[in-house]
C-alpha cells in the first residue's frame, strides 16, 4: 500500500500530451501538484511527453518504479499490468472503463486483470485514481483544483464524481482522495487499513456503493479503532430491498438497508444519511479542538424562536442535552440579566449584541460544567444580508472565535439555514466548524457525539448436527411439524402436537392433548396456511375436531389441487402471553440476519421491528421494539418472561450461524412469551436453493 500511496517514482503507460487523454491529466497533475519524484512516461513511439523522455515499454526502464498508471484501453490493460508485475512494480492504477461494470466480456477482462495483478495492489479499474495532497502524488485523471482545502480528511470513494464533489466542498480539509472504481483488487478496506496503520490522516470519509468482503471490512475497522481513526460513511442504494427470500415474512419486514446499518453499528462506522451530514460530521471530527468529553449538548443563541427549532431538531436527531449544575446556573445568573432563564438551550437575548463579553463569559461558564461535552452556538447570518446588517454580528462571532482559541470544550456554530454565513462573519469563524442546515447539522452532531467502539470478537460457531444438516440440504420442503422438531432439537420450546391422517384420529389426538386445540393443514407445498383456510382455532370437543379436519382437507385440495397433503396437525392451543415474531433471512453480503418484533396477526399493523447481524444482541433488539414495554407488563398486563425470550433469540442466532449455508429463512410467528417461559406456535423453515 505504501508503494501506491507514497510512491516516489511513477511510470505512466500510454503517456500523451493529447488534451483529452486520461494520461495527459495524470502527467499535468503530477507536475502541477508538486510531486518531487520521478515521472516516467511510456509511449510506444518514444519521444518527449511534457518535457520527459518516453520509452516504448516498461521493460525499457532502468529500474522498476514504485507505481504505474495504466492509461490505455481496457482490452490492453491486463497485459500492461502483467508487464508491470514482471519487472517488480508493486502498485498500479488502472483508469480505463469497460470491465465488470459493463457486460460479460467486461467481467472477463476484469478477471484477467485480477490474475495479472497477483502480488500487486491496484486502484481501479474504472476509476479516476488517487491524490496524496501531502506529497503531491496526483495519479488522477481529472482536473485538480489548486485551491482545494488541505487538511486531515481522507476521501475514499467507489465513485469518482462523488470523490471530487466531497473533496471540493470547501467544508473539510482533505489529505487524500481515492477513487476506487470497481475495486477489483484493492478495495476500500485496504485503504482504511493503510490509513490506520500509517497515521497518514485523522479521519476517513467513505462514499460506498458496496461491501464486497464484510470480513475484510470488519478487520479494517478493528485496525481503525485501535488507531483512534474515525470512519464516516455514506452508502448509496439504501432504498433498495435486500435479496431476502420472498416466501419469508421476516425477509419482507427487513431490507438490505437495515442489514447495512446493523453492520455499521457493530463495527463502529459512523453512518451519514446524506452528503451534507457526511461533510459536517467530518468537519466536527477534524476540528482542531478538544474532543467531546461526553455526550451532553449545550447550546446558546440570541433567538428564542431559533433555539426552540433547535430543540425540536435535536430531539429528532436523538441528541441529549447537558444537565447543567446549579453551580453553572448560578454562574450564568451572574453573567446575564435577571430575566434570562439559565436553561438548555440558553437564550442570551439581544443584550449580547452590544456586550459580546457576556457571550464569551457564558461560553466559558458552560465549558466548566462536567456535564457539557459539546457547545453549539446557534447563529444565522444570511449571505444576502447587507454589510451593515452583518456588522451587528461581528462582536458575537469574535466572542465565539476567541473562546475557540482556548476553550476547554469543543464548539461548533449552527446555522438553521443551509445557505452559508455572510462572508464578513464567515471569515471570523474560519477555524471553527460551521454547520449549515438545521436537520443535517443536528444529525451530524448526533453522529459525531455518539460513542463508537470496535465489535467484540465473535464466539465460536456451534457445529451443526450432521443428520439435520443433511435433511436441510435435500429432500422435500420442511413441514411445520418437522421445523418444530428441528427447533426442539436445538433447545427452543415448541407446542405439543401430532399429525392426524383421519378425522377420528384428529379427535383422539385432540382429547389426549387436551381441549382447546388448534388444527392446521400439513403440506410441504402450502407454506402460508391461513390464506388457504387451513387453520382452525379454539377447537373445544371431539366433534368439532372431526368437522375441522374435514374442512381443512377440503380447503387445501381446493386451493392447491396438486399439493401433497400429509394430514392435519393437531396442536395445543396456547392462550395469553405476548406474541412476537422472530426470524432469520438472508441479506447480501452479510448472510443471515435476525429480525424480531411484535408478532401474530398484527405483525404488519404494529410494525417496529428491529434487525441485527449474527450473533444478535438480543437485549438491544428487544429494547429497540415495542416488545420491551409489552414484556415489562404494559398497563397492568402480566409481564412476559424476558429471560426465556432472550435465550430463544440467542438460540435462533446460533442456528443461523451453524446452518447458514443451508437455510434461506426461518419464520417463528407467533412466538408466545408467557409469564413463565416461551413457546413457538408456528414455524417455517425455507431451505437454500443455491447450495
Amino acid at each position: 500500500m505504501k508503494a501506491l500511496m507514497e510512491a516516489r517514482s511513477v511510470a505512466v503507460v500510454g503517456a500523451s500530451e493529447r488534451p483529452d487523454a486520461s494520461s495527459s491529466f495524470v502527467m499535468k497533475n503530477l507536475l502541477a501538484c508538486g510531486f518531487a519524484g520521478e515521472i516516467l512516461p511510456i509511449n510506444p513511439r518514444g519521444g518527449m511527453v511534457f518535457g520527459r523522455t518516453a520509452v516504448p515499454r516498461l521493460a525499457d526502464l532502468d529500474a522498476a518504479p514504485d507505481a504505474v498508471v495504466i492509461a490505455i484501453p481496457a482490452a490492453m490493460a491486463a497485459g500492461a499490468v502483467g508487464d508491470a508485475a514482471s519487472i517488480g512494480i508493486k502498485a498500479a492504477v488502472v483508469l480505463a472503463s469497460g470491465f465488470a461494470e459493463t457486460d460479460a466480456d467486461g467481467a472477463a477482462r476484469q478477471a484477467a486483470l485480477v490474475g495479472a495483478a497477483e502480488g500487486m495492489v491496484l486502484c481501479g479499474p474504472n476509476c479516476l485514481g488517487l491524490y496524496n495532497l501531502r506529497n503531491g502524488l496526483a495519479l488522477f485523471s481529472s482536473s485538480l483544483s489548486p485551491t482545494m482545502r488541505r487538511g486531515d480528511v481522507a476521501v475514499v470513494s467507489h465513485s469518482g464524481a462523488g470523490a471530487i464533489t466531497l473533496a471540493n466542498s470547501g467544508q473539510i480539509g482533505v489529505s487524500h482522495i481515492v477513487s476506487a472504481g470497481n475495486a477489483a483488487v484493492t478495495d476500500i478496506p485496504d485503504f482504511i487499513g493503510y490509513f490506520a496503520e500509517t497515521g497518514a490522516t485523522k479521519i476517513v470519509a467513505l462514499l460506498l456503493e458496496q461491501i464486497a468482503d464484510p470480513a475484510a471490512f470488519a478487520a479494517a475497522m478493528a485496525k481503525a479503532h485501535a488507531a483512534g481513526l474515525p470512519v464516516v460513511a455514506l452508502r448509496s442504494g439504501r432504498s433498495e430491498r435486500g435479496a431476502a427470500a420472498t416466501a419469508s415474512h421476516t425477509g419482507a419486514l427487513a431490507g438490505s438497508n437495515e442489514a447495512f446499518a446493523a453492520f455499521f453499528r457493530r463495527h463502529g462506522v459512523i453512518e451519514a444519511p446524506d452528503m451534507d451530514t457526511l461533510l459536517q460530521t467530518c468537519a466536527l471530527l477534524s476540528a482542531k479542538q478538544p474532543r467531546p468529553s461526553g455526550a451532553g449538548l449545550a447550546a446558546l443563541g440570541v433567538s428564542g424562536g431559533g433555539l426552540a427549532q433547535l430543540a425540536d431538531l435535536a430531539a429528532q436527531a436523538g441528541l441529549g442535552w447537558a444537565d447543567i449544575s446549579d453551580t453553572t446556573r448560578a454562574a450564568l445568573g451572574d453573567i446575564l440579566p435577571s430575566y434570562v432563564r439559565p436553561n438548555m438551550p440558553l437564550d442570551l437575548t439581544g443584550i449580547v449584541f452590544g456586550e459580546p463579553q457576556r457571550y464569551l463569559a457564558a461560553l466559558h461558564a458552560l465549558a466548566a460544567d462536567p456535564a457539557v461535552g459539546q457547545i453549539v452556538a446557534l447563529q444565522d447570518v444570511p449571505v444576502g444580508l447587507d454589510d451593515a446588517g452583518a456588522e451587528e454580528y461581528i462582536g458575537i462571532a469574535g466572542a465565539i472565535a476567541e473562546y475557540a482559541r482556548g476553550g476547554s470544550k469543543p464548539i461548533a456554530v449552527l446555522s438553521l439555514l443551509g445557505t452559508g454565513l455572510h462572508p464578513m462573519v464567515a471569515e471570523i469563524l474560519a477555524e471553527i466548524p460551521v454547520l449549515q442546515g438545521g436537520t443535517s447539522g443536528t444529525v451530524a452532531l448526533a453522529r459525531a457525539l455518539a460513542p463508537t467502539q470496535a465489535a467484540p470478537a465473535d464466539a465460536p460457531i456451534t457445529q451443526p448436527d450432521p443428520a439435520w444438516r443433511a435433511r436441510l440440504s435435500s429432500g422435500p420442503a420442511l413441514t411445520e411439524r418437522e421445523a418444530k422438531r428441528f427447533l426442539h432439537a436445538h433447545g427452543i420450546a415448541v407446542t405439543e402436537e401430532a399429525l392426524a391422517t383421519s378425522a377420528d384420529e384428529a379427535a383422539i389426538i385432540a382429547a389426549r392433548i387436551g381441549f382447546p386445540v388448534v388444527l392446521k393443514i400439513e403440506s410441504p407445498d402450502i407454506l402460508h396456511k391461513t390464506e388457504t383456510g387451513g387453520v382452525r382455532l379454539g377447537i373445544s370437543d371431539e366433534a368439532a375436531a372431526r368437522s375441522a379436519f374435514a374442512e381443512i382437507i377440503a380447503n387445501g385440495r381446493a386451493y392447491a389441487p396438486r399439493a401433497t397433503i400429509a394430514g392435519v396437525l393437531v396442536q395445543e392451543m396456547v392462550s395469553g402471553g405476548t406474541e412476537a415474531l422472530v426470524g432469520l433471512s438472508h441479506h447480501a453480503p452479510f448472510g443471515l440476519a435476525l429480525t424480531l418484533g411484535p408478532g401474530g396477526v398484527l405483525v404488519d399493523l404494529l410494525g417496529g421491528h428491529a434487525l441485527d447481524l449474527l450473533p444478535p444482541d438480543a437485549d438491544a433488539l428487544i429494547d429497540a421494539t415495542k416488545l420491551a414495554p409489552l414484556l415489562a407488563g404494559f398497563r397492568g398486563a402480566p409481564p412476559g418472561d424476558r429471560v426465556a425470550f432472550v435465550a430463544l433469540v440467542r438460540s435462533l442466532g446460533e442456528i443461523g450461524r451453524s446452518y447458514g449455508d443451508v437455510i434461506a429463512a426461518i419464520d417463528l410467528n407467533p412466538v408466545s412469551i408467557l409469564p413463565d417461559g416461551v413457546r413457538v406456535l408456528d414455524a417455517l423453515i425455507i431451505r437454500r436453493v443455491d447450495q
